[in-house]
């Protein structure tokens, strides 16, 4: 029921700006034409991601103390293999990159290490793939869950991935 409120919601919102702007139809068929290319070219994470999803997140840390979350972003993606502490994530054989690790601790807002906490951690191969979103790349390909130490520590070994950058070749960009 919320949901299907929230929904209803935005559809009062786009008539609002459709009034408030006197959209003609002329303007709301290259609108329309944006908003199938987006699909069309596979960018709606994408561009869910670039423009509402740090609102989201703004929402979620009303309330809270400590450090303000991050967004998930276009290409998270649940029930990640779980792993040590310590540990390499899951990769191929062959995987290129230069060797990258990323250690740091989970802390209270006392600065007491969080034993047991996770960090999620995934990102693109060396040519700006992920894994789940490109067919070449095995899923699991560079994303991990990993269950912190005792003391909050973690040291996670991979790759440096690409660099991150909106794809200027499509309507997101």
């Amino acid at each position: 029921e919320r949901v299907s409120a929230i929904a209803k919601d935005v559809l009062e919102a786009l008539a609002g700006v459709i009034d408030k702007h006197g959209v003609t139809y002329s303007e709301y068929r290259v609108l329309k034409q944006w908003l199938i290319d987006i699909g069309q070219f596979g960018e709606w994470p994408l561009w869910l991601d670039v423009f509402l999803e740090h609102n989201v997140e703004e929402v979620a840390y009303r309330g809270q103390h400590g450090t303000k979350g991050s967004i998930e972003g276009p290409y998270y993606v649940a029930d990640a293999k779980t792993l040590p502490s310590k540990c390499e994530l899951p990769m191929r054989d062959n995987e290129v990159g230069s060797k990258l690790v990323f250690e740091g601790q989970v802390r209270d807002l006392d600065g007491k290490g969080l034993g047991g906490a996770t960090v999620e951690l995934w990102h693109a191969d060396d040519e700006g793939y992920y894994s789940h979103f490109a067919p070449h790349i095995p899923d699991g390909n560079l994303r991990g869950t990993i269950v912190a130490d005792g003391e909050g520590r973690f040291e996670i070994t991979t790759i440096q991935p690409a660099p991150y950058q909106i794809p200027t070749d499509g309507p997101t960009g």
